[in-house]
């Protein structure tokens, strides 16, 4: 397994923590160790571990989705859009307040 690929599954890891336990310092501190380490990952060629850094980016990329729909229901705002398996927007709107604040 190289490196970068090794770097960013723990980059994965700690995002992972980090949404669950909604500490947005941490997934803003990851996301730059990510979009450093990426241009390397994207060169790699072991097709079993593009598939297994794949599979963690997509379940984050879900616990992600799950953490701004609470952070939103939280502050009383919606977004009326839902999202398909594969991340494609069912219906685009802008985000609307409810009056509670």
């Amino acid at each position: 397994m190289s490196d970068a690929a090794q770097a960013f599954l723990a980059a994965l890891e700690v995002e992972r923590q980090a949404a669950l336990c909604a500490d947005f310092d941490t997934l803003l501190r990851v996301q730059e160790e990510k979009r450093e380490l990426l241009a390397q990952v994207q060169s790699c060629t072991d097709q079993a571990l593009i598939d297994q850094v794949s599979e963690r980016t997509r379940k984050n990329l879900q616990l992600m989705r799950q953490l701004l729909s609470c952070v939103q229901g939280m502050a009383g705002a919606t977004n009326e859009s839902g999202y398909t398996a594969s991340g494609q927007s069912l219906q685009p709107g802008a985000p609307t307040l409810r009056g509670r604040l």
